[in-house]
């Protein structure tokens, strides 16, 4: 009996399809089911991918045209500059002309006048040595005839008259070369002015050339992502999604790491910048109270007033509200939390010289777009310099310059990492940032 038993359940397995190679069939596909459909499912995270950077090569192919269009506009603001350079050297090259002529006229007034002075001299001997007061009644007494007497006193007469004209156009003469001289003073001046406006416009083609230059490199850099990079997405799908997970949990790690540093850098550099201004803030407290003469009401009310100048004697470089200080903050063009190393002032107007110095640096660049560097020397042991960012092209000065207090090196602008037309101002004690608070006012 349970041998039958046995048989049977024997012959019912045998024939049962789920038995043997048709179960590890069944079971084979249904994995490669899922690995399908998985590979479908990374396929379709890859193809999103790939139709971004194919949204994004358009975006790119409208901001290149975009470009092209500001570096053309560029290029026609230099060739304004070019031709207007051209203009200043042709009238520098006609005042040094004028010049030369000027200077080669008082040349032969001064040769004519020494050969007229000769002549006269000459003349003026042989009368000290041979005429005496009787000569007319000498020439009365010995003349032959009546006519003779009047051709003789005609002659003399003549000598008479040439010597006036001749003494008249010697004093027309050394006025003319008076008056050439002070011509030639001013027409050198004026060439001296010509040549610092030539100096000025040659530097600013090449900060525009510059500044050409950085929109160019704009283009090339923008236009890097390729058709063929797109392919090159496309032929690695599979790897890209399944490395996607890993990547993303190490970034996130290393994200929280260099978060947790920048948080305590910060965190230690705020402490360190408060310390610096309580200690500036009382060092200015101790000083006001050394020459406090005032009374106390003009003790309070001086206390609550701003003060319009530093005592460094630097002066605010332009017109307008401070929008930004010195010290850490969240950056308006990439929302990062860094350091701000200048003083902004929101506004419009003309940029002037905080304190005279000499002109280091007059360009562009792509970060602080047309600016100006002036060094002031050693103030106070120290070397002190100042920074002027972000003006509109045309800079009134160059390098190698020397600037006066109060002045003009440029207009207020936008250039540059700049969100709007502002000045970002920067000082510098022995090349390094220092809050500009300690030499300008509010």
């Amino acid at each position: 009996m349970n041998k039958k038993y046995i048989a049977l359940a024997t012959s019912i397995f045998l024939l049962s399809p789920f038995v043997g190679g048709k179960a590890v069939q069944a079971h084979s596909l249904d994995e490669l089911n899922r690995e399908k459909q998985e590979l479908e499912e990374k396929s379709k995270e890859v193809q999103s991918e790939i139709s971004e950077k194919q949204s994004s090569l358009q975006v790119l192919e409208e901001e290149k045209k975009d470009l092209q269009n500001r570096v053309a506009e560029l290029q026609e603001s230099i060739d304004e500059l070019l031709v207007q350079l051209e203009k200043q050297e042709a009238k520098l090259t006609e005042i040094e002309n004028k010049i030369v002529s000027l200077q080669e006229r008082i040349e032969e007034l001064k040769v004519i006048i020494e050969q007229r002075t000769e002549k006269l001299n000459n003349q003026a001997r042989v009368i000290q040595t041979e005429a005496s007061m009787s000569d007319m009644v000498s020439i009365i007494m010995t003349a032959d005839s009546l006519t003779d007497m009047v051709g003789k006193v005609s002659t003399v007469n003549k000598l008479i008259t040439a010597n006036k004209e001749i003494v008249v156009q010697q004093e027309n003469d050394k006025k003319e070369v008076e008056e050439t001289k002070v011509a030639v003073e001013e027409e050198q001046a004026e060439a001296e002015l010509l040549k610092q406006e030539i100096i000025v416009s040659k530097n600013n083609v090449v900060a525009q050339q510059n500044e050409l230059n950085v929109q160019i490199n704009l283009v090339l850099e923008n236009m890097e992502l390729t058709e063929s990079e797109k392919k090159g997405l496309e032929a690695t799908q599979s790897s890209l999604a399944s490395k996607t997970e890993s990547l993303s949990k190490d970034i996130a790690a290393e994200t929280q790491r260099l978060e947790e540093e920048r948080i305590a850098r910060e965190k230690a550099e705020a402490e360190q910048l408060a310390r610096e201004q309580a200690a500036a803030e009382k060092a200015a407290a101790e000083r006001a109270a050394n020459n406090l003469v005032a009374s106390t009401e003009k003790t309070e009310e001086l206390t609550h007033t701003p003060p319009v100048s530093n005592t460094s004697g630097f002066i605010r470089p332009a017109s307008g509200y401070n929008s930004s200080p010195y010290g850490m903050r969240i950056n308006p063009v990439d929302g990062g939390y860094r350091m701000h190393n200048g003083a902004d002032i929101a506004g419009s107007g003309p940029i002037v010289a905080a304190q005279s110095g000499t002109v280091e640096v007059a360009g562009y660049d792509s970060m602080f777009g047309y600016h100006v560097v002036i060094n002031h020397g050693v103030i106070n042991g120290v070397q002190v310099k100042t920074k002027y960012a972000h003006m509109t092209p045309g800079l009134s000065v160059a390098p190698g310059q020397s600037v006066s207090q109060g002045q003009q090196i440029g207009i207020m602008g936008t250039t540059g990492q700049s969100t709007g037309v502002h000045l970002h101002f920067e000082v510098f004690e022995n090349g390094s940032h220092v809050n500009p608070l300690k030499y300008i006012s509010y």
